[in-house]
């Protein structure tokens, strides 16, 4: 995919926009519904470093969608060896909002945090690296990039992944699901795990199986074209209750680390032969 940058006319007119109006989005955050890429979503209050909506390359949709805490995009990169791989791009901190960035920002746009040594591209940004100490946690390194010459925010990350969900799949984990079977006497919840090509490729799969009274989990192997073909089973437990799977369990499995499963995955993936499972592993 093409990458898409702002433009030196884009990059103009919201340079002339955050002047000429600034009072309108000076530490503040602006909604609009008929907004563009170049619409200036907030400015900073003190530095008045800018923040547009952008797009998927650039900006705060960028940002947000590559280095917010709850965004679940996934990114694919081609090492050198020419096998792609999962990219996990570091995350700020599940509780910051557009009000930090800006904190974030005004803390660290500054000539003596520029960075010359780390800039890969200092045709086209500027790059910034200072400490930031969200609340009453510990200072953390953070990088931003600018257009070059200009206080518009390409984009913002911090320096470690200390905020990551905790990882080992091949595979990036999609969004839960559940659903219940009517007619039927069961109930699902499906954690799914996609190729770079966005196909699921295998599956986390709880069910409940309400006239045995019992809760079992499985690993689902998925075809070419992401339909199951193959489950092993993990572990089950008994229930005593003909509940479906509600918000917080499905939150429960989006936000928590899943490496147990996801060393199975592997495995499988890796055509690995007699795939040891202990199921006091799997607690859920």
């Amino acid at each position: 995919m093409t990458e898409r940058l702002f433009t030196p006319q884009e990059i103009e007119k919201i340079v002339k926009e955050a002047t000429h109006r600034e009072k309108r989005y000076l530490d503040t955050t602006v909604i609009d519904g008929k907004a563009t890429q170049i619409s200036i979503f907030t400015i900073s209050p003190i530095k008045k470093v800018i923040f547009t909506e952008g797009n998927e390359h650039t900006g705060y949709q960028h940002l947000r969608e590559r280095h917010g805490h709850y965004v679940y995009k996934s990114y694919w990169t081609t090492a050198e060896d020419g096998i792609i791989r999962l990219d996990r791009p570091s995350k700020f901190r599940p509780d910051t909002t557009p009000i930090h960035y800006r904190k974030i920002v005004d803390a660290i746009f500054s000539p003596e945090n520029k960075n010359i040594t780390q800039n890969h591209r200092p045709d086209l940004f500027d790059k910034f690296t200072g400490l930031y100490a969200h609340e009453n946690h510990p200072a953390e390194k953070v990088h931003l990039l600018t257009y070059k010459d200009t206080k518009i925010v390409h984009t913002m990350y911090p320096d470690k992944k200390r905020h990551n969900l905790k990882s080992v799949a091949k595979f990036a984990k999609g969004h839960v699901e559940s659903k219940r079977v009517f007619p039927g006497d069961y109930a699902d919840l499906i954690v799914p795990y996609e190729d770079q090509n966005g196909t699921i490729r295998y599956s986390i799969l709880i069910r409940k199986f309400y006239q045995e009274q019992v809760e079992r989990v499985f690993i689902q192997e998925h075809d070419e074209n992401g339909e199951p073909e193959y489950l092993i089973l993990l572990g089950e437990r008994e229930i005593n209750d003909f509940k479906s799977f509600d918000h917080p369990i499905l939150s429960y499995f989006q936000h928590r680390d899943l490496i147990d499963y996801e060393k199975v995955i592997n495995q499988l993936a890796e055509g690995t032969e007699n795939i040891q499972i202990d199921p006091k592993t799997f607690r859920w």
